[in-house]
């Protein structure tokens, strides 16, 4: 589609908590907007199954409310390495905060899947989406991602950038509105993210620190796509 990349397969984690279900809905929207598949994996205890179980058919029903077809697999003792297990070619994985509780969780995850990682902590509105970039030349496949999603969710998209060492020329993609940053402080992000009314910050995987001091939900990109 227009040189830019297919996006046809998202995974989604869910644990039945109200903030797993702000990560599934968000999945659900986004997925049927690109007319993407969707696999949920139902995280939980072997002892749970029953509970797991039903969270897997509410799953279904609110996948097929969205024009889903979900598929959704059972995964017990929780782990990275089991999750990759269950996930293949996947274009990205959305996920409860709460199942990321630090930066080398999210690691690990960015690390063995090698696809963004949707970090939800609350309810999203598809309003406005930013993507942080750092290094235009490093950064290419994280604009081209954000690029073919915001054309196709029909969403307005903001690039932010450093005001200091970082120059607007030709190579800029003319469909992202460009805004300089004094600088990449997780106070003056929050603030420009408020201002701009943006409910998703796209940013790529050399800045994951920030995550943890963003308000907004945040979708990281792995090194390896952009290599």
């Amino acid at each position: 589609m227009d040189g830019y990349p297919l996006i046809q397969r998202f995974t989604l984690l869910h644990d039945g908590t109200d903030q797993g279900w702000q990560a599934a809905y968000l999945a659900f929207h986004i997925a049927a907007q690109m007319g993407a598949s969707l696999v949920a994996l139902l995280v939980g205890s072997k002892s749970d199954q029953k509970t797991l179980s039903r969270h897997a058919s509410q799953v279904e029903v609110g996948g097929r409310a969205a024009g889903l077809v979900v598929e959704t697999r059972l995964v017990t003792e929780f782990s990275v390495d089991l999750i990759r297990e269950n996930i293949a070619d996947s274009d990205g994985l959305f996920v409860p905060r709460r199942l990321v509780p630090d930066l080398e969780t999210a690691a690990g995850f960015l690390d063995v899947l090698s696809c963004p990682l949707w970090i939800v902590s609350k309810e999203s509105e598809m309003y406005e989406m930013a993507v942080l970039v750092d290094d235009l030349a490093a950064n290419q496949a994280l604009i081209a991602f954000t690029t073919t999603l915001s054309r196709r969710l029909q969403q307005s998209l903001t690039g932010l950038t450093p005001k200091n060492d970082f120059t607007l020329g030709s190579d800029m993609d003319e469909s992202i509105a460009w805004l300089p940053l004094a600088s990449f402080t997780p106070a003056e992000i929050n603030a420009t993210l408020n201002q701009i009314g943006a409910s998703l910050l796209f940013l790529p995987v050399s800045r994951l620190s920030l995550v943890n001091e963003l308000s907004t939900n945040c979708v990281v990109y792995p090194a390896r796509r952009d290599a």
